[in-house]
């Protein structure tokens, strides 16, 4: 249902938008799509759910989506905790590599024990 519904958001978007990027991979749907579902279960319990929901499903390219991945932790830090929002939000920025400039792409960090 989420897929149905942010696939229809985003196209209806990109018809009023602007500036549309071509996705030839399906790369934007796949990221979006990941970004909504692991937001989906806080849907009903923070007000500033809403407002990333919203502003997910009308990015029309990878880059916005790249910048909404800040709004995405903060939301996920508030009801779960950082260290889980980290968890998820790492794998969602993995799905981003090739798609932004390897210079916006964090590095691998020494784990200290």
């Amino acid at each position: 249902m989420i897929n149905k519904f942010s696939r229809f958001a985003s196209s209806f978007a990109a018809l009023l938008g602007e500036s549309t990027v071509l996705d030839m991979d399906g790369r934007v749907e796949d990221v979006r799509d990941a970004m909504l579902q692991v937001l989906s279960p806080h849907v009903d319990y923070d007000a500033a759910v809403p407002k990333v929901w919203t502003s997910i499903t009308r990015a029309t390219d990878i880059q916005t989506l790249w910048y909404l991945r800040s709004d995405l932790l903060g939301v996920l830090a508030d009801r779960g905790g950082e260290p889980e929002a980290r968890e998820s939000l790492s794998r969602i920025t993995e799905m981003f590599r090739g798609a932004v400039p390897d210079t916006q792409m964090p590095k691998a960090r020494k784990l200290i024990k």
